[in-house]
């Protein structure tokens, strides 16, 4: 299973991870190996090893209270407190740190603790500041995925263009072209 980053947040596309939440769930973190694939995917560090159930439950913990308090910003709600608190406990430990190895090489090294305190201090800077102003939810069905709009409107509605709204302008021009066929016969 390949993972999608569409959401242009780091901690978006980890709440993300956990696939169409209301319609068809589909848990893209099923096994240990998983969030090593992520972590790896998502750049945030270039190997994970040694990735334990209980890492992967934490993982999950963590992913939960990001999206919880992401939709809440996305919907103007005010978001729970013990969300806050998950993320900043893991935020508390220390985050991978790139090392430079040499002009256009860098080197991305740590835990599982060291990724999960990178993706939460993502999240904290932006569910803590104005960018939680910009978190959105797609309006594609079924997706549930959260992304930030960054558009001069601030009316983007999909998480992707290429997925989410090519499906609904394909479905929207299937519908005028059979209510064009109706009204012309």
């Amino acid at each position: 299973m390949s993972f999608a980053f569409v959401s242009d947040h780091l901690a978006l596309d980890f709440a993300a991870t956990a696939a169409w939440r209301t319609t068809r769930y589909t848990e893209l973190l099923a096994e240990p190996e998983d969030f090593a694939r992520w972590a790896t995917a998502a750049e945030v560090v270039d190997r994970l090893e040694a990735v334990s159930q209980a890492d992967l439950v934490t993982a999950r913990t963590l992913r939960e209270a990001i999206y919880r308090l992401a939709l809440a910003a996305a919907t103007g709600e005010p978001g729970d407190a013990q969300d806050a608190a998950v993320i900043r406990q893991a935020a508390a430990h220390t985050p991978v740190r790139p090392a430079l190895q040499a002009l256009g090489r860098v080197e991305r090294r740590g835990e599982v603790q060291d990724v999960l305190a990178t993706v939460a201090a993502s999240a904290s800077d932006l569910l803590g500041g104005p960018g939680r102003l910009l978190v959105r939810q797609c309006t594609g069905e079924p997706c549930t995925r959260l992304f930030l709009d960054r558009s001069r409107a601030g009316t983007r509605r999909w998480c992707s263009k290429q997925s989410c709204g090519s499906r609904i302008n394909a479905a929207a021009y299937r519908r005028r072209v059979r209510l064009d066929g109706q009204s012309t016969k």
